[in-house]
Parts: structure tokens; sequence; C-alpha cells
């Protein structure tokens, strides 16, 4: 099988990584997260291809809406795949290391699109786009843009957090390939360990967009540290399941808002 994750993007992962569940706490103004996620994995393949993820985001909330901006650092080793300029069909990659400016994503969240305070229950809707500003010709991904709707519904019970995510990605089809829109979701739950920690677990699902590609599918443990001066400290792990998942990554996200860190 042929290795397609980084000419694909990682826009879903970001998404779920990231998304609104990750930015509704706190109070309304700005808010600056940096992270690294590192992944690795065969693909299916013979060689072993790693990439490293360096998103920077800025963001504002205000009331129950935010926006926010990720321009991400990208860079793969190993066979990554491209998209042939003459025939429009993938192809191996030139190899070895490369790396630059990701796909810069765009997204905007309406928290509380319905809720009950009684069940302690509340569902966000969140709208992204990805722009195709990673360079395509070095497999660092396909140079179209992609937009992705999704849906967050969020539970307390007691001190365990449920949550779910359903979304579709609609995404751009370089030269002749036609990628398809697919469908993507993610279960979990997290525990409140002690005042300013909590960890959990989840696991993501995303229909691949081509055919005949097996799915992604990929467990996470996480947890998430509030510090002093506003920061908060999100770890990861994940394993990955088949040929088109990466065989396990991990990472790491800081998170400041300057109003959450006033006295």
């Amino acid at each position: 099988m042929t290795r397609t994750s980084g000419v694909l993007g990682v826009a879903v992962c970001l998404i779920l990584a990231s998304g609104p569940a990750a930015w509704a706490a706190g109070p309304d103004g700005w808010r600056l997260s940096a992270g690294y996620q590192y992944t690795s994995g065969d693909y299916g393949g013979v060689e072993t291809i790693t990439e490293t993820y360096v998103p920077v985001t800025v963001g504002y909330r205000f009331q129950s809406a935010a926006f926010r901006l990720t321009v991400p650092y990208v860079s793969v080793s190993g066979p990554a795949t491209i998209i042939d300029d003459t025939t429009g069909e993938f192809a191996p990659g030139p190899g070895g290391t490369h790396s630059g400016l990701g796909d810069v994503l765009l997204s905007g969240t309406l928290y509380d699109l319905a809720k009950s305070e009684a069940a302690r229950f509340h569902l966000d809707l969140t709208g992204t786009v990805k722009f195709g500003t990673a360079k395509a010709s070095e497999g660092l991904g396909t140079g179209e843009t992609d937009y992705a709707l999704q849906l967050d519904a969020l539970k307390d019970v007691g001190r365990v957090g449920l949550f779910a995510t359903a979304g579709y990605v609609v995404r751009g089809s370089p030269g002749k390939i036609h990628l398809r829109n697919v469908p993507f979701g993610q279960v979990g739950m997290d525990l409140l360990v002690m005042d300013g920690a909590r960890a959990g677990v989840s696991f993501a699902y995303r229909t691949s967009a081509i055919v005949n590609y097996d799915s992604v599918k990929e467990a996470s443990l996480f947890a998430a540290f509030s510090a002093a001066g506003g920061l908060v400290i999100n770890p990861s792990i994940f394993k990955g399941f088949g040929d088109s998942s990466p065989s396990w990554g991990g990472g790491v996200q800081f998170s400041w808002s300057p109003a959450s860190g006033q006295t």
C-alpha cells in the first residue's frame, strides 16, 4: 500500500486534538498555543516514515464564539507520496527529509448550540478551512483547500467528562485524483484527578479519502494540567491501527490565556 498520510495532510487530526473542547474553558479574550507532535509508521510498506508537526495557534473567544488561526511547521522523513504533475497520479516522493510550512487552518466555533444545565450537557459546532499552503511536490500536503464541519457533545458526570465528535470533510481533489468527502468522529472520556489536573482516553476514526484504503483509527491517552499564570499543558500519546495510520505518536501542547493569569 502506498503511503499517503503526508500528502493528505493532518487537518482532521488537528481538529480532534485541539478543537472546541480544548478552548471552551476560561474567560473571554485572546489565547495562544504552541504544540509538538511526532509520529512514526510504515503505512503497510517496508520503510518507516516519521513526521514532526509543530502548530502555532492564535485565537480569540468572546461570549459563545471563538476563532482560531493555526500556522504549522511540518517535517517528513522517508518515502512520502507526491502527486505526479503529468499524470495526476500518486507517485513515490523524493525521499529523505523535507520540511516547511504546513497547511494553514482557520476555524470558528459556536459554543452551547444546545445545552442543559440540569443535565450538564453542551453541544458545540465548529467549521474549519484547511488551506493548501503545504508544498505538494515534497509530500507535505495536497496543495488543495479542504473544508470540515463538526459537532462536539460534552457531558459531565461527577468528576468524569464524556465527549463525542461527529464531523465531515469536503476535500479538494488535486490533478486527476478524486479524493472522497468523508466522515470522521471521536469518542472519549476524562477524569478530574485533582484540582488542575485531568486525564483521559479517546478513540478517533476517519474513513479514507481514497477508495479501497484502510480507515484511519487511533486510540489516545491524554492529560491536561493547569499551571500558574493561565498556562495549560496537554501531553498525549496514541497508537494507530491499520495501514492508513501511523504506528504510534505523541506530543504536547501549551496553551496560554492572558485573562486566565490575571488575579
